[in-house]
């Protein structure tokens, strides 16, 4: 039950969330910038998995809770479960490697703000984008070529845990969640914790406060930024770890042999961990900078 009441919540803040964050940055121009950019590729590929998740959601309280599928093809649950679950993948994948590519952005502009002014231009950024969608293409194609042999018409009442146990029963299936093992946590946590610990490093270590030069009130607003930015670089980590690791651990398990079946309740949680890393995003890079917490208040004023 908390299961169909939680989910929907998150859908819609993911959605309400996703949306602002995309029309802020396509109708003010002062707001295009390299870095927006990539905040502007998150939100879409958000966007994206917050509405493909939600169909996932309506299939499946369908399956639960209404027995009549008599106005549907009786391949209709396998095709849906295929799709989605490809879907899905491809888009939290790209979200995951943009969160890297953020990561490594703020690195630089923090740390070496020159090398970052000049590799950071419109055009060099666009052409960075395809190639993270390129990227997420690639290491989602393995589960498509998967889930083509999978049969479209699927005999169960828990379609989407049959559908999962069809794709892991597969011979190839631990090829498939070992690249995503590796291309969705590994690589991505990897670079967060290498730029977010170098970005500490480097406010902490490289400028003491309270120097025998520095006046006290600039001691203290220096001292206040950083602990605002440690803050953000923390609150970064914990949360790419509340949403990916338990995927992380699932799919090392199924690698290892330590779990050989999913069910449908452990499904339901990993799904949803999926919508609330796409609901949270928002929230977590986007309002947190002033600039886009000024123009959120400036379309509420206009709302009203």
């Amino acid at each position: 039950m908390a299961y169909e009441i939680a989910t929907p919540l998150i859908i819609v803040a993911g959605l309400i969330g996703n949306l602002i964050v995309c029309s802020l940055i396509i109708k003010n121009k002062t707001m295009r910038t390299s870095f927006n950019y990539l905040l502007l590729n998150l939100a879409v590929s958000d966007l994206l998995c917050t509405i493909l998740g939600g169909l996932f959601y309506a299939g499946q309280i369908r399956i639960r809770y209404f027995s009549d599928k008599n106005f549907l093809r009786n391949d209709f649950d396998g095709i849906a479960c295929k799709i989605a679950t490809t879907s899905i993948s491809l888009t939290s994948s790209n979200s995951v490697f943009t969160l890297a590519a953020i990561s490594t952005d703020r690195f630089y502009a923090i740390v070496h703000p020159w090398k970052h002014r000049k590799a950071m231009a419109t055009r060099k950024i666009c052409v960075f984008l395809v190639i993270l969608w390129l990227v997420a293409v690639t290491t989602t194609l393995p589960m498509v070529l998967v889930m083509t042999k999978i049969p479209n018409t699927l005999h169960d009442e828990a379609t989407v845990a049959l559908c999962m146990q069809n794709l892991m029963d597969d011979n190839s299936f631990k090829s498939v969640a070992f690249v995503d093992l590796i291309a969705s946590y590994i690589i991505p946590m990897a670079i967060i914790l290498r730029t977010s610990f170098a970005i500490i490093k480097h406010l902490w270590c490289r400028f003491p406060c309270g120097g025998q030069f520095e006046e006290p009130e600039w001691s203290q607003a220096l001292l206040k930024s950083r602990k605002r930015i440690t803050r953000i670089v923390f609150s970064v980590i914990i949360a790419f770890n509340v949403f990916w690791l338990p995927w992380a651990i699932l799919e090392g398990s199924l690698l290892i042999g330590a779990v050989q079946h999913v069910d449908d309740k452990t499904f339901s949680v990993m799904f949803t961990l999926v919508l609330a890393s796409a609901s949270v995003n928002p929230i977590l890079y986007s309002l947190q900078s002033r600039q886009f917490r000024n123009a959120v208040k400036k379309m509420l004023r206009c709302v009203n």
